[in-house]
């Protein structure tokens, strides 16, 4: 254990021993050792397991840099859960009366390239022994009083204190503000911003495990039988509505989490606001997971408004940063907040290296700002695009593979690869991609459109995603590590290939499900220009919808893929 010197100027202090800042110090000394760093927290060992913190489910590239970057994998497998993708149910016309009614999205086995679900209690435990024993100081049970945020190559200094004891001054040479949602170097420079519509949320944790497959009886053999072995709980479960959707994951230590997230102004926060209220309005909503949970014991109860937020700058070439939520916050939808602590994370410290050896310039540091920045705010425009219709699976669907699709092309390929670090290659990127920008807005306002019409006729009862081979083989393409740039244009190239195409194809899936009229007059093989879709035909000659700016391709395949997996619903 490194014991705190207070005539040393550290080379890095964090403030904050939350998941970023514990994550941060750990990579910094794996891949810095003679780096000095000290961490300065309110909190004190030991850490409560279980009700602690939110955010125990993790995505593809937030696992990977767990597992890989910081070399945690084993600790995963042996201490968290291996998680089973995404699940969601969405609601139908029985849907209070048989749970089985509900069209189903989710997966049937465990990915090979998975995920984990965390019990942060544990983590953040285990993260402040691991750190100690790297060399990482820990000032445990400080409060920041008055930080002076230095100039040129002068120290920065924090002044921190103990309940009952005297000011002590930290001096480092950068600074990081890992505080959470108190975005300690953000309000005092004035650069927090809201993005988005208000979305809130509520949750809690319950003893024991919340499995969705007791919601069914036994005697429905078909349903249990096309998720084998009882294992829909080892996914982060999403029951879905309009304008609200419910996570349920399963905790180590066999306890369970759940939350209520939904977008303000479609459904009334008020309803919720405390326990007994938030059990009522399940009663409501969601009947089969309220009479689920009566018998079981609430550990905890915690609310949150106006969820995500974002900022003008998070890095800075005077030697500060801001990490994970004290930088910004996406919506949760789609379990991303790990995900940006590994991008985040990874920036400081290639920052810090490149400070160090005096090739960092004010150009990059702009530069990874507009990436992270425009990560986080594009991720929460996107995801809050689709609360106007969570509660139509077909479109919804949609939104879900276009959502995959993008993931897994162009996002976590940049993590698994680490190109976003280097501006040249990253332009090059860019060069391919940057037309997906204007492509995905334009998407996003046509799914809104297509989901504020009366459903259509379009159903399914349960999807496999990776069974899709588009899908699947997309995925297993773009999430390998160690690609040489030649194979990252390629994969690029091709990428951008797929989503032109998917367009295309789901424009034709809308027509399908709520323009049958219309669609009669298109081929499955046509071929258009996706940045011109929309649901007005009064508007697709004169937008150029019918003048594509690529040759045409043979869309047979993929368009059978997709309207294969639905089926046309009987009307009463």
């Amino acid at each position: 254990m490194s014991e705190f010197n207070r005539e040393v100027v550290y080379d890095v202090v964090i403030c904050g021993a939350g998941m970023a800042g514990q994550t941060l110090a750990r990579q910094i000394k794996r891949e810095m050792p003679n780096k000095t760093v000290v961490m300065v927290d309110r909190l004190t060992r030991p850490l409560p397991d279980v009700a602690f913190k939110v955010g125990e489910s993790t995505a593809e590239a937030g696992s990977y840099y767990l597992g890989v970057v910081l070399g945690l994998n084993d600790y995963f497998k042996e201490n968290h859960f291996l998680k089973m993708g995404l699940r969601y149910f969405f609601q139908s016309e029985q849907a209070h009366e048989r749970f089985d009614s509900r069209p189903e999205y989710g997966l049937v086995e465990f990915p090979k390239v998975g995920s984990f679900t965390l019990d942060r209690g544990k983590f953040e435990n285990d993260l402040r022994q691991f750190n100690e024993a790297d060399g990482v100081v820990m000032l445990e049970g400080y409060r920041i009083r008055d930080m002076k945020i230095a100039e040129g190559d002068e120290p920065h200094e924090l002044t921190i204190r103990q309940d009952g004891g005297t000011d002590v001054t930290v001096q480092a040479h950068w600074l990081i503000d890992a505080t959470g949602r108190g975005r300690m170097l953000q309000k005092r420079l004035g650069l927090s911003r809201k993005r988005g519509q208000s979305s809130s949320s509520v949750w809690f944790r319950v003893r024991g495990k919340v499995d969705v497959s007791d919601f069914v009886p036994n005697d429905q053999t078909e349903w249990h039988d096309r998720v084998p072995n009882r294992t829909r709980m080892a996914a982060t479960t999403h029951l879905m509505g309009k304008g609200y959707w419910i996570w349920i994951i399963p905790l180590p230590n066999d306890n369970t989490s759940i939350g209520i997230t939904s977008l303000d102004g479609l459904q009334n926060f008020d309803e919720r606001n405390t326990l007994p209220r938030a059990m009522d309005w399940l009663h409501e909503h969601e009947p089969f997971l309220a009479n689920y949970l009566q018998d079981f014991e609430i550990l905890d109860f915690k609310t949150m408004r106006n969820i995500s937020y974002t900022a003008q700058k998070v890095f800075s070439s005077q030697r500060w940063a801001s990490a994970g939520e004290a930088a910004v916050f996406s919506d949760p939808f789609y379990a991303p907040g790990t995900d940006l602590i590994a991008f985040g994370n990874t920036i400081i410290t290639e920052m810090i290296r490149r400070e160090s050896a005096g090739t960092l310039t004010p150009a990059m540091v702009r530069e990874f700002n507009t990436f992270y920045l425009g990560l986080n705010d594009s991720l929460t425009d996107s995801i809050q695009t689709c609360y106007p219709f969570m509660d139509n699976s077909t479109v919804m669907t949609a939104k879900l593979l276009w959502d995959a699709t993008a993931a897994w092309s162009f996002v976590t390929p940049r993590m698994f690869n680490s190109y976003y670090l280097d501006t040249e290659k990253s332009n090059k990127i860019r060069a391919i991609t940057s037309s997906f920008f204007s492509l995905t807005r334009r998407m996003n306002q046509f799914l809104l459109d297509w989901g504020s019409l009366p459903k259509g006729r379009l159903t399914f009862q349960f999807i496999n995603y990776l069974a899709i081979p588009y899908l699947a083989a997309l995925r297993k393409r773009n999430l390998q590590v160690n690609k040489s740039m030649d194979e990252l244009i390629a994969d690029q190239l091709e990428n951008m290939r797929i989503i032109e195409e998917l367009a295309q194809v789901l424009f034709l899936l809308a027509l399908e499900d709520v323009m049958p009229e219309e669609r009669a007059h298109f081929d499955d093989n046509v071929w258009l220009n996706p940045w011109k879709i929309s649901l007005d035909p009064t508007k697709w000659e004169e937008e150029g919808l019918f003048a594509p700016k690529s040759e045409p391709r043979d869309l047979t395949a993929l368009h059978h893929e997709v309207l294969g997996l639905f089926e046309v619903r009987e009307f009463a």
